[in-house]
């Protein structure tokens, strides 16, 4: 029985230690500046930092921020940002 429980738990730490690998690949891989090609309309979609939407880049709502450009989907989200940015 001992035994049993030992291999369950060993195959349950690999699968997580997989899956872990995995993430930690594709976040790797992924595009850091939130902006990502839209292959539906062919335009380029943008992250807004405060709620992690995807939305077109014409239709975001963009601010400047420190010398960098970032996107919103909104007034709200824009004002979230700045609200978790000063704290």
């Amino acid at each position: 029985m001992f035994f049993r429980v030992l291999v369950f738990l060993i195959l349950i730490f690999l699968l997580y230690r997989i899956i872990k690998s995995m993430r930690q690949d594709r976040l790797a891989r992924g595009n850091s500046s939130g902006v990502v090609s839209s292959s539906l309309s062919g335009e380029d979609l943008v992250e807004d930092p405060a709620c992690h939407t995807y939305i077109p880049i014409s239709q975001a709502y963009r601010k400047e921020i420190s010398g960098r450009t970032y996107y919103f989907c909104g007034k709200q989200c824009y004002e979230k940002y700045i609200l978790e940015k000063n704290r």
